[in-house]
């Protein structure tokens, strides 16, 4: 498992198996899998057999306008916490520890009734920054927007999109979730700026 391409991976990302590589920086090994612990770059070094993840060290301002992508921190209530990795159209990562939310009614075109029904804790999302200052709110309304990469509520597995839900082949249950039409398509590449 050799690449020379820069590929960028999301926290919780399979980056390497732990019989063929060592867990370095920015990874964790878990069940015999080498994951990324955090938005970034995989790099493997084959006279180390490493496999570990780069943080993207330059540092984008979020600006209102902005599509982000990011991972759902906590459920509140009315609210989503989400904790920004990217965004879209640059190859640098953002300042650490940009949190922002997502209220129930910025979540879809449709009522939102509970936002349990639309989000877990651990889903990453693409959203639009709808406000920047003084704190930072998102919004998924639109079909372009929502989930992009969901877990399993029980084995929390990635699911598949399937029959317009999430379905888990290993539990074989649908859930639920606010879905983006590039619900498993979106194909990060680092650009050159």
């Amino acid at each position: 498992m050799v690449e020379n391409e820069d590929k960028f991976v999301f926290p919780g990302d399979e980056v390497g198996m732990a019989e063929e590589w060592i867990s370095g920086e920015g990874t964790y090994e878990d069940e015999g899998k080498i994951h990324a612990a955090h938005f970034g770059v995989v790099k493997y070094n084959e006279e180390d057999l490493e496999a570990r993840v780069e943080a993207i060290n330059s540092i984008v301002e979020v600006k209102e306008g902005d599509i982000v992508y990011g991972v759902v921190e906590a459920r509140k209530n009315s609210m989503a916490v989400v904790s920004i990795d990217m965004v879209e159209g640059s190859s640098r990562g953002v300042k650490e520890d940009i949190e922002a939310s997502i209220h129930i009614s910025e979540v879809s075109d449709d009522y939102t009734e509970e936002l349990e029904d639309e989000y877990l804790v651990g889903d990453i999302v693409r959203a639009k920054v709808v406000q920047a200052e003084p704190t930072i709110r998102l919004s998924t309304i639109g079909k372009q927007f929502g989930v992009v990469k969901g877990y399993c509520s029980q084995c929390r597995k990635d699911m598949k999109y399937k029959k317009n839900k999430l379905y888990c082949p290993r539990c074989d249950i649908y859930e639920n979730r606010k879905i983006s039409k590039a619900y498993g398509k979106i194909k990060l590449k680092r650009k050159n700026n």
